[in-house]
């Protein structure tokens, strides 16, 4: 019988967690909410409309991740943003 030394034991826990968080973060639909004038209330969730603020383009949001959102064109083209740019050039229609 083969000895397992402790690097491989390591090894192997952080590849099997590697794997679990990016299965959880793939199947992860995260609605944002929020206390808008004293009611709790949904503010980010799939078929919320976003504008584009520069070009005023209209999107559908499809889904919310831990990191990006994916939004769908009129033409129904989905596409991926960050965060940051969800926030800097995107508002609520």
């Amino acid at each position: 019988m083969k000895n397992l030394e402790d690097s491989v034991i390591i090894a192997l826990i952080r590849e099997e967690w590697s794997s679990k968080l990016k299965r959880l973060s793939e199947s992860v639909d995260a609605i944002l909410t929020g206390n808008v004038d004293g009611k709790e209330k949904t503010i980010l969730s799939p078929e919320t409309k976003l504008r584009h603020k520069k070009t005023q383009y209209l999107y559908d949001l499809v889904s919310v991740g831990p990191r990006d959102v994916i939004l769908k064109t009129p033409e129904g083209k989905q596409f991926i943003i960050d965060k940051s740019k969800l926030e800097k050039e995107y508002e609520l229609d």
